[in-house]
């Protein structure tokens, strides 16, 4: 249950997030300016969207507390540097893993590449 709960509560941040990013910027500051309505407004968004059980409630909560944090990031941005290099480090770390990924696709491609012609004339010394 708290697994689960767990879980819910990242995926709605990350989708609370995500539509964060997307609103216009005045829409964002007022946001930032009135944290504890949007939290308010997190919490019984998503409350309602997962349902009312026990998991849905402490997904809930969690949540307020993961937007609570976001919010004061948003606002205080020179206080977590840190963060901005971390995220430029992981960028930078996924680029290194999506090369080696599309080298090994290209090797896989490349060793399930079939012949044609050997195909052709296997089939054909087989009917004869």
């Amino acid at each position: 249950m708290l697994s689960t709960a767990f879980a819910l509560a990242i995926l709605t941040t990350t989708g609370c997030m995500l539509l964060y990013k997307k609103l216009p910027r005045r829409m964002r500051k007022f946001m930032e300016k009135h944290a504890l309505l949007t939290d308010l407004f997190a919490l019984i968004a998503t409350y309602m969207l997962l349902g009312g059980t026990l998991t849905a409630l402490i997904a809930a909560a969690i949540v307020g507390i993961m937007v609570s944090v976001l919010l004061h990031i948003s606002n205080n941005p020179d206080d977590y540097l840190y963060l901005f290099d971390l995220r430029d480090i992981i960028k930078a770390k996924l680029g290194e893993v999506k090369k080696v990924l599309d080298e090994y696709s290209i090797k896989y491609k490349e060793m399930k590449k079939i012949d044609l012609s050997k195909v052709v004339d296997a089939t054909l010394t087989s009917e004869q």
